[in-house]
């Protein structure tokens, strides 16, 4: 790649289901961000039944960093890094 930044970005999926088969559930990605500029530097993609779910799985990845969560194009909650 010739001038510019290479982004590492790490994915995983992981389902997340209540276990109620007739649930709908929506698709989230939790980025995690750099410091530096904001560049995403790992992403987590999960499903939840809603956003506050989706937000209580999120704070249990977080260790502190600086994240963004999303839903397609809508932005659900961000964080900043505790240090």
């Amino acid at each position: 790649m010739s001038g510019g930044v290479a982004l590492e970005e790490k994915r995983t999926r992981v389902p997340i289901r209540s276990g109620n088969p007739d649930a709908s559930v929506t698709q989230y990605r939790l980025y995690f961000l750099r410091d530096n500029g904001g560049h995403i530097s790992r992403a987590h993609e999960f499903e939840a039944e809603n956003d506050e779910s989706a937000i209580r799985i999120a704070e249990g990845w977080l260790e502190g960093r600086r994240a963004e969560l999303w839903a397609g194009v809508r932005k659900i909650e961000s964080w900043e890094a505790r240090h």
